[in-house]
């Protein structure tokens, strides 16, 4: 069985830094819609045009470029054996759009692993962020706005996700090793579980 997982969680709670770790323990892809958006953005493709002034202030792309952009991914054949995905889901709508995609594939999320931070210390980790990586989408105003996006449009995915008895809470707040402990923990479950059945 295929290990789809999701990672959840705010703005600047280490969900990039998370799924670089588990990809490479466990020989699955990241699929980052961020990275893939920065990389279409850095060679001005059509896209990149379309979706950089909607990045720089701070909003979600449409849910239909988004949809499109994964379900060609998701074809590729390095996704045979499982990915991660960080950065979607990040509306119901979509998350509705990726279960439909994974049955059309006879695959499904075995977990969602939702990285808990406060707001304050996303909110410092993102301004640090900023700083030493020259980021141009992590200023004050638009830290703010994705905050407000985050709670408005992606909190409420806890909720589907808990229903669904598939979501698992990680403390995002300490060292990444530690964070990275948990998660290990929480997959090694999904895995016997998964195998188990």
């Amino acid at each position: 069985m295929p290990l789809d997982l999701l990672l959840l969680g705010p703005p600047g709670a280490g969900k990039g830094t998370q799924a670089k770790r588990i990809a490479g323990e466990y020989g699955i892809p990241q699929i980052s819609t961020g990275d893939m958006l920065r990389a279409a953005i850095a060679a001005r493709t059509e896209l990149g045009l379309r979706v950089e002034p909607i990045l720089a202030a701070g909003e979600l792309v449409p849910d239909a470029l988004i949809v499109a952009l994964i379900r060609e991914r998701l074809g590729e054949r390095d996704t045979a054996s499982g990915c991660i995905l960080d950065g979607f889901p990040r509306t119901i709508a979509q998350a509705e759009a990726l279960d439909e995609m994974l049955a059309g594939i006879d695959r499904r999320l075995a977990v969602v692993v939702e990285l808990q931070l406060t707001e304050e210390e996303a909110v410092r980790r993102l301004l640090g962020r900023a700083e030493q990586e020259g980021r141009t989408d992590d200023t004050p105003e638009t830290i703010r706005r994705r905050m407000e996006v985050y709670r408005e449009q992606t909190e409420p995915l806890s909720a589907y996700y808990l229903a669904r008895s598939i979501l698992v809470g990680v403390d995002a707040g300490g060292q990444i090793g530690e964070v990275h402990a948990a998660i290990e923990d929480v997959l090694e479950r999904v895995r016997a579980r998964e195998g188990g059945s």
